[in-house]
Order: C-alpha cells, then structure tokens, then sequence
C-alpha cells in the first residue's frame, strides 16, 4: 500500500494504516496483520492518530479553527495544538514510531519545534 500521495495542489496526503479502538476501557492501536490485543497503544501514536485525524477535520472544512475543533474534541486549544505538531512528522518518523525505533516520546514531540522539512526533523528526533 503506498503510504504518501502527491495532491493536485502539491500537497502530501500521508496514510497510516491503523485502527484505534477501546478494549477493556483502554485505547488500542492496531496495525494491520496483528492481533487486537497484543499492541496496546503509547501515547505517542495515540498522539500521531489524534494529529492526522484532527488535521483531516481542518483541511476538510469540518471545524474552522483550532478552537472550534478543541471543543468538539473535549480537549484544550493548546493541548490541540501541541497534538497537531506530530502531523508534521515524516514518514519515516511516523514508521519508527509505529515499530517502536523511535529515540524520544510524545511529551518530547510535542514540545519540541517541529521543522517542516523532513531532513531536519530526522536530525531533531536523532535519527541523522
């Protein structure tokens, strides 16, 4: 499956194949080819999901701001825009982080200036 598409508007479209779901009142993140309960979800996935999920909803149209969609999310704007940072990540970031190879966390993402150019992030989060 090819996991990034090149828009008409020179966009990316970047796709992760996962599947969120609630077992046993905890949140699962399960990729394809495994089991539901054997991969229980970090935060730091959780946080990538909730990123590209609640960036669709922007680019979409469905909410018109930050504020807007914290609302509907139940969450805080900042804590929202903090979450939308890891929708900057790289494939290759997002890769790592779905295998566990990643060096650093969600908290340490999440704070951290996310440049916008790929190189620069592998360099930010140790990987070159």
């Amino acid at each position: 499956m090819e996991i990034t598409e090149e828009l008409g508007n020179g966009n990316l479209r970047i796709l992760v194949p996962i599947k969120i779901c609630n077992i046993r009142n905890r949140r699962l993140i399960v990729l394809p080819g495994t089991e539901t309960e054997t991969l229980a979800a970090s935060p730091l996935l959780i946080g990538i999901a909730d990123a590209l999920r609640w960036q669709r909803m922007l680019d979409e149209g469905k909410y018109a701001s930050i504020e807007e969609l914290a609302l509907a999310v139940g969450k805080d704007r900042a804590q929202v825009s903090r979450t939308l940072r890891l929708a900057l990540l790289s494939p290759e970031i997002v890769h790592k982080a779905l295998t566990g190879d990643l060096p650093v966390n969600a908290k340490d993402l999440m704070f951290t200036n996310i440049p916008a150019d790929w190189e620069e992030q592998k360099r930010v989060v140790g990987l070159g």
